[in-house]
């Protein structure tokens, strides 16, 4: 890497007078010789040289780093290749892992290009993204797509959008109590009535931040659902409902629940409503939110 930050200038003789003299600078007959070759002729400028004549040699004094400008100019720029451009310093190419992010000649290139292109980085929505190296002064953070994650992954306000994700659940109530499922058929055999069909989503599938929702058997025609694997008193896992989120968001509502001591039945609600007037009319006792579901698909 250079380390001066600085354009050297030194000034020498150019065929006895500068650039913009008479003398040093010759038309062209032919085709020019390469920059640097040396002068041959008794008069000390060959005839055939179109540029201009530091001494005896033959340069271009708009394009020669060296002698840009003026016979002796010098470009050096810290960190990257000088150039001449019509006369003047200017930028070439950096220095491997260097860049030019602030635009200044006399800086040259300035900064360690330290940008991963495609690495991981926080999203303004709290999702991960991959670093984007499209301009690599100023890195961007590029969201991910929509996944069926109950996430805003693109960060644009709204959850799973466009996706078929959830899954529809009803809800019955007769001979087997209050019962939720997957099957309208169940719903409307064994002597239950179809209360509610769609009642509410689950996502189909498994994904980061959802847990399953289980239906458990406790004898008797009798199930309740908890997100607990072991239907937390050991009893057996009947159905895997679906996929919910402990913690909401995403446009989710709370499911609540109820337990009735005197026929054992449990009893889910997304209605605060419906919730306090099973407790106020029919004895239920409030055992709190089971999870959080969705209204719709």
């Amino acid at each position: 890497m250079r380390a001066a930050a600085a354009l050297l200038l030194g000034l020498g003789a150019c065929g006895g007078l500068d650039r913009f003299g008479t003398f040093g600078r010759k038309a062209a007959d032919s085709g020019p010789p390469e920059s640097g070759a040396a002068l041959t002729d008794t008069a000390g400028r060959p005839p055939d040289c179109p540029d201009d004549t530091c001494g005896d040699t033959c340069v271009d004094l708009d394009t020669d780093p060296r002698n840009c400008g003026a016979c002796g100019r010098t470009c050096l720029l810290p960190g990257a290749e000088a150039a001449c451009v019509d006369g003047d310093c200017a930028l070439g190419a950096c220095d491997d892992g260097l860049l030019d992010c602030d635009g200044r000649l006399e800086t040259g290139c300035e900064q360690v290009d330290a940008c991963a292109d495609g690495s991981a980085c926080p999203t303004s929505c709290g999702t991960e993204g991959a670093v984007s190296c499209a301009d690599p002064c100023a890195p961007s953070c590029e969201v991910p797509a929509e996944a069926c994650n109950a996430q805003d992954d693109d960060c644009d306000g709204a959850c799973d959008e466009d996706l078929s994700c959830r899954r529809a659940v009803y809800r019955s109530s007769g001979t087997r109590g209050h019962l939720y499922g997957l099957d309208p058929s169940e719903a409307t055999s064994s002597g239950q009535t179809l209360e509610g069909y769609p009642y509410f989503y689950v996502y189909a599938a498994e994904a980061p931040g959802l847990a399953p929702l289980y239906r458990c058997d406790k004898g008797g025609g009798l199930r309740f659902l908890t997100l607990s694997a072991s239907c937390e008193i050991g009893l057996p896992v009947d159905l895997i409902v679906g996929y919910v989120s402990a913690t909401g968001g995403c446009g989710s509502t709370p499911l609540y629940r109820l337990y009735s001591p005197s026929t054992g039945d449990h009893f889910y609600t997304l209605s605060a409503e419906e919730r306090d007037a099973a407790v106020a009319v029919y004895g239920y006792v409030s055992e709190g939110v089971a999870a959080q579901v969705w209204g719709g698909p």
